[in-house]
């Protein structure tokens, strides 16, 4: 008896349930790596304990949704339908983020039309290549730190104040990235992510820091660390 006849669903018939089984087998381990993957080598400011296991359910879930409505016309075209009526509210802030994503996307489209062995092979050569870049030579030998800065505009305006600011920074840092700006009456506030090549630079940029504003509170979190 098929096994799909258990279940009266005939248009299901074309499955095998040992085909289905490898291929869950296999989508849940290379789930399981790029979420291991995600958490050594993305650098990235959000939790990264919270978003890597979500890597493995989107795999999962893609190749489910491949594996079924592969086998009808019918199922396909009301899965066209029932995806336009998704809204996705939490938004990708990281574009690696949205790139892990893509990939476990890719790994359950591929498993779940059955090209095992490619999908195996170009999914860990994407992974290692990103590894190797980011281990070996490929990798930049800068720490990013997350740096805030709470100060009063005094007579200043806010453009004046954030050039300022920007002036003081950039000398010492490989990269700036401001991601952040509150004014609230006379209070400034501001947040940005820097790439420091020489943790020594740290000191001199305080110190260039509480020169222009006297009275600033000033906070440094090592980035890299929010997994």
């Amino acid at each position: 008896m098929d096994w799909t006849s258990l279940f009266g669903e005939t248009a299901l018939s074309d499955l095998k349930l040992p085909q289905v089984v490898l291929n869950l087998v296999l989508v849940l381990v290379l789930g399981q790596i790029l979420s291991m993957h995600y958490r050594a080598f993305a650098r990235v400011l959000s939790n990264k304990r919270k978003f890597a296991p979500m890597l493995v359910f989107i795999a999962a879930t893609t190749m489910l949704v491949i594996t079924v409505v592969k086998t009808s016309l019918a199922l396909s075209l009301g899965l066209v339908g029932a995806l336009s009526i998704i809204r996705f509210r939490t938004p990708i802030k990281e574009p690696e983020e949205l790139a892990y994503l893509f990939l476990a996307v890719a790994a359950g489209v591929g498993v779940g039309a059955d090209e095992r062995a490619a999908t195996t092979i170009m999914f860990l050569g994407i992974l290692l290549f990103l590894a190797v870049a980011r281990r070996g030579g490929l990798r930049d030998e800068t720490a990013r730190t997350l740096l805030h800065v709470s100060a009063e505009l005094g007579d200043r305006d806010r453009e004046t104040t954030l050039k300022t600011l920007l002036d003081d920074v950039s000398p010492h840092a490989a990269a700036v990235d401001l991601r952040r700006v509150d004014v609230e009456g006379a209070s400034f506030d501001a947040t940005l992510t820097i790439d420091l090549s020489d943790s020594k630079r740290i000191g001199v940029m305080l110190d260039a820091i509480r020169a222009s504003f006297p009275d600033a509170s000033v906070s440094l979190v090592e980035a890299d660390g929010l997994d």
